[in-house]
């Protein structure tokens, strides 16, 4: 197998293991919206483990302020699309100010989500949300880890073959 396409098998692996770790994990805590913690899991999901890291520890704080600023707003203001507006346009604004475009989307996702939430509880789906990202993320870094030493393991044996069978002199 040519190394791209095996890369590319390495890597589609890592992600649907990811997925589908975050969402029994996420089931196990009784909480709506396993499908969130899937959708992290597979975004930040990389194909290296620093990247991975990278990415997790972007999409845990943007949601984290896109969440509780959509929550604020909603219940400041009482009104979806006007919250949705505010809250968009404040998270853009604060994310170009603290230099964090790899930010600005997730946080504009979860201001988006949050906002537009069915839920009596803003503030339950808010935190249900919060806590899904970072359940995904968790198995994003973890599926991740476990490629990488099994990675350096795989190729500390085939050093040793190699090593193994060429010829003393």
């Amino acid at each position: 197998m040519q190394p791209r396409h095996l890369e590319a098998v390495i890597f589609s692996l890592k992600a649907a293991m990811a997925a589908v770790a975050a969402v029994v994990c996420y089931e196990d805590f009784k909480l709506p919206g396993a499908g969130w913690a899937a959708i992290s899991a597979v975004l930040v999901i990389q194909p290296t483990l620093h990247l991975s890291f990278k990415a997790s520890f972007i999409r845990i704080i943007a949601n984290l302020a896109g969440a509780f600023g959509g929550a604020v707003l909603n219940v400041v203001i009482g009104h979806a699309l006007p919250a949705l507006a505010i809250g968009v346009m404040l998270t853009g604004l604060v994310c170009y100010l603290l230099k964090a475009d790899d930010a600005m989307k997730p946080a504009f996702a979860a201001v988006v989500i949050v906002t537009f939430t069915s839920d009596a509880s803003k503030w339950d789906s808010s935190l249900d949300r919060v806590i899904a990202v970072i359940v995904g993320c968790f198995w994003a870094i973890a599926i991740g880890f476990l490629f990488d030493k099994l990675s350096t393991w795989l190729k500390l044996e085939e050093r040793i073959e190699n090593k193994k069978s060429t010829p003393h002199e």
